[in-house]
């Protein structure tokens, strides 16, 4: 277990979004290129909203049956490289597994990409308005959008920035 390295909501401010992040959260109203493939994100926040990234899903319960007063719910997400298309700068989108379920499906159903220079399109991601447990996400494919030039470059400056995290 280790700390989460990149920490995306601030308790004060709830500020979601910045330079690097996109987060998929209520009232979010997005449209996205996906750039690289979906990675799955583990955590438990503790009492004092330390965020600790896990192994699984089953390392959290135990933890959580062991400190049930010290550790909140195990909260699964997932990540990946993206477009962010209002501010047209590359970004880690961070969604919910619904979210990251519906890229999944197309990809089952039709057999394309869902990221890539060539194979790949752009996504709106919005919510149903409501906050909390009611809330819901809703992925809904665009169209396809192979990278520009300027994109493929965009990603390739950034992949030497980042190294292997890309």
């Amino acid at each position: 277990m280790t700390e989460c390295s990149w920490k995306i909501d601030s308790k004060s401010s709830k500020t979601y979004d910045s330079d690097i992040f996109l987060r998929v959260k209520p009232d979010c109203n997005l449209k996205v290129r996906l750039i690289a493939q979906p990675v799955k994100i583990v955590k438990i926040f503790t009492d004092d909203r330390k965020c600790i990234n896990l192994d699984s899903e089953q390392t959290g319960k135990k933890l959580k049956e062991k400190y049930p007063d010290k550790l909140g719910s195990v909260l699964t997400r997932y990540a990946c490289w993206c477009i962010d298309r209002d501010s047209n700068s590359l970004k880690i989108l961070d969604m919910p597994v619904s979210v990251a379920r519906t890229f999944s499906t197309r990809v089952e159903l039709i057999g394309k990409k869902i990221s890539g220079p060539v194979e790949g399109c752009d996504w709106s991601i919005i919510t149903n308005g409501k906050k909390g447990k009611d809330v819901r996400y809703e992925a809904v494919y665009i169209e396809e959008t192979p990278l520009s030039e300027e994109e493929k470059q965009m990603v390739k400056d950034r992949k030497s920035e980042e190294g292997s995290y890309f």
